[in-house]
């Protein structure tokens, strides 16, 4: 009976058992690429390129693929904006409902006058991470449901943390002349979706997302900066056309996450898979 392999996805999670023929269709297919990590039987874990059997399917460019978990489609490998918002474009279609209600009841919940915001400050971080593990989970596969929203839990005193110390020293730099808050926000931007992959703590995590950016903050920054009119031109719409009551502002509002941040916060995912692969590539 041939081997059987297994290998560590991007959330850390092992994927198989599969035969030797599935692994190598993974790697055409650029879902896994040289420094994959792959145990083959009760082995241990190790670069996929380290197995004589798997080597020569790394020639060529392989090597340099982004990685997809089984069952993900390959994404992008620049950090090019118009680019990432199309593979998210396209990402979201299929999940637009579970996706988009998760913003949508985040946004009902902080659009409540003082109670919201009070709430927000405390289970906001761990809603979010709850997000992101939802959203990188669907990059990698897997079908997300409304309830994935409210998985970030577990993080709770760590995403508490570090929404409030983000939030506070970014809104400190946006103060000091906008651009100390702008560098800030881009260096910490992936904080949530490492807290929700690994045992970091806040701070830990903080740092990792600040290195994990480095060199690419202004592609970020793009990235971001285009949903602005978007986003401006939305609240607008809402401002001119609903009455400026609770109800209303939290339908409108919700409206706009609903139907916008499923795109930018999956071009996000994107971007942080790259960066994520980039930083696991041999120098």
């Amino acid at each position: 009976m041939s081997e059987s392999y297994w290998i560590v996805g991007g959330d850390g999670k092992e994927y198989g058992p599969v035969p030797l023929s599935t692994l190598v269709e993974w790697i055409r297919d650029r879902r896994a690429i040289s420094t994959t990590r792959v145990r083959k039987g009760a082995g241990p874990l190790m670069d996929a390129a380290s197995y004589p059997e798997l080597a020569g399917y790394f020639a060529g460019g392989a090597a340099a693929a982004v990685y997809a978990a089984p069952g993900g489609a390959a994404i992008p490998g620049e950090l090019r904006v118009w680019e990432l918002i199309g593979h998210a474009w396209n990402r979201v279609k299929p999940h637009w409902l579970p996706i988009g209600a998760m913003f949508f009841i985040d946004a009902a919940i902080g659009s409540v006058p003082i109670l919201g915001c009070v709430v927000q400050l405390f289970i906001g971080g761990a809603i979010l991470v709850g997000i992101w593990r939802a959203i990188l989970g669907m990059l990698d596969g897997r079908k997300p449901t409304v309830g994935m929203m409210f998985d970030g839990f577990d993080r709770f005193a760590d995403a508490f943390l570090c929404f409030l110390v983000s939030t506070i020293l970014i809104g400190l730099g946006l103060l000091c002349l906008v651009v100390p808050g702008v560098i800030l926000g881009m260096m910490w931007i992936f904080a949530m979706p490492i807290l929700g992959e690994t045992k970091l703590g806040f701070w830990e995590a903080m740092q990792a997302s600040a290195a994990l950016t480095e060199g690419n903050r202004w592609r970020l920054f793009l990235l971001c900066l285009a949903w602005v009119p978007i986003v401006v031109l939305a609240l607008l719409l809402v401002h001119m056309i609903w009455l400026p009551s609770l109800l209303t502002r939290i339908i409108g509002h919700g409206v706009i996450l609903f139907a916008i941040a499923p795109v930018f916060f999956t071009a996000l995912a994107l971007a942080y898979r790259i960066l994520q692969q980039r930083r696991r590539q041999p120098a």
